[in-house]
């Protein structure tokens, strides 16, 4: 029997507005009337074109990261995720994405739950995380979708290897999307830090400064990488990090050879710096220096890693702000089934607004919006605005 899915007219005019009602406990409203709604772009009344009721199917990516620090929990987060595909409505389609030191797009969207517990099922555990690689290809792949349509990932956030995509992009992608993003971050803290200490033995660490992990760039520059994306540093047939992107024990003896070397004050003063030296400089910091005394106390892991999981923190709480979807913590997997029936029950509630805005410029202005309701008591949780860009 054919399936009758609500769609979208394909005008890239018309913002899509997805959002959830609940009343003053969270309870959620279902029974709301597009006549009940009211939405203002910049304070400007708005004429609602398109009203998607919670009954409509929805399209879903999943995505999971499958990084080395789950390896051992591996089983449980495939039994959470599965059990929060069997929450879902029978027509609900869903694409499982997973992600480590690669991207693996696993299927299609379908509604065959056979199709969905072998993708997921067959997801293993790898090293490094790319994180904003795996959200991009996401963004990409469900921007075609007309319709009711949500991202929730389950990840702690760090982000070590990306090859292209950016904190800063896809946040920005966020701007001029109409999809809810509902990560659930878990928390590997405790593991890394003994992971990256079991690589480097008992030396004392030298990471990489850490102005050069990937954070939010500020003033329109490009996020630095991480210096294993540098060839110098990635060269030859054998990696230089370990499980986590962090350097192996030898990796850091060599570097500080070479740091050593670079102090010589009988070298070469025109000789172009080796990339470990060349690093770039965090809006409003010192410039950075390329020597450190030995005597200078320092923990670089716990430096490193402080900045990093601060930096993937921010990141899981923009995706969820800038898109009106929210963040949930399991930082234990025995609250994973839960924050996973949460999100499941938000998906099954979710209404879609949509509107052709009467200012038409394509400025790349942020444009504010605003959704009401005249019933009494509704709290209305919404994507606060989009860019107005010729992009979208």
């Amino acid at each position: 029997m054919p399936r009758t899915v609500e769609t979208l007219k394909t005008d890239t005019d018309l913002v899509s507005v997805p959002l959830i009602a609940s009343d003053q406990n969270g309870v959620f409203i279902t029974d709301l009337r597009q006549e009940e709604f009211a939405i203002s772009e910049d304070g400007v009344p708005q004429q609602i074109a398109f009203f998607g009721k919670v009954a409509a199917p929805f399209h879903v990516v999943l995505m999971l990261d499958t990084s080395s620090s789950t390896q051992d929990k591996l089983k449980q987060i495939q039994q959470a995720a599965l059990a929060f595909v069997e929450q879902l409505q029978p027509a609900d389609r869903v694409k499982v994405i997973s992600f480590d030191d690669t991207v693996k797009d696993l299927n299609e969207f379908t509604n065959n739950r056979e199709i969905l517990r072998s993708a997921i099922y067959g997801t293993k555990s790898g090293q490094g995380t790319k994180v904003y690689d795996a959200v991009e290809l996401a963004l990409n792949t469900i921007r075609k979708i007309r319709g009711r349509k949500a991202i929730v990932i389950f990840t702690d956030g760090m982000d070590w290897h990306s090859d292209q995509a950016t904190f800063e992009g896809t946040v920005r992608w966020l701007d001029e999307e109409g999809v809810m993003v509902h990560p659930i971050r878990y928390d590997t803290r405790a593991t890394t830090e003994r992971l990256a200490r079991e690589q480097s033995g008992q030396m004392t660490p030298q990471l990489p400064t850490i102005s050069v992990i990937r954070q939010p760039p500020a003033g329109g520059t490009t996020a630095p990488t991480f210096p294993s994306d540098d060839p110098a540093a990635t060269s030859g047939t054998r990696p230089k990090t370990g499980p986590l992107g962090l350097p192996l024990p030898e990796e850091i003896m060599r570097r500080r050879r070479e740091e050593e070397r670079n102090r010589d004050p009988n070298r070469d003063p025109n000789r172009t710096p080796p990339p470990e030296q060349r690093l770039p400089r965090m809006p409003g910091s010192e410039p950075p220096t390329t020597t450190r005394r030995t005597s200078e106390p320092d923990d670089s892991i716990k430096a490193t890693l402080d900045r990093a999981y601060m930096t993937a923190d921010s990141y899981l709480k923009a995706l969820a702000e800038k898109s009106g979807g929210r963040l949930l913590r399991a930082d234990t997997l025995v609250s994973l089934p839960d924050a996973f029936a949460q999100i499941a029950a938000e998906l099954r509630t979710q209404y879609l607004l949509g509107y052709y805005p009467l200012n038409k410029e394509r400025d790349e202005r942020y444009r504010q919006i605003k959704v009401t309701t005249t019933r009494k008591n509704v709290v209305i949780r919404a994507r606060p605005g989009y860019l107005a860009t010729n992009a979208r």
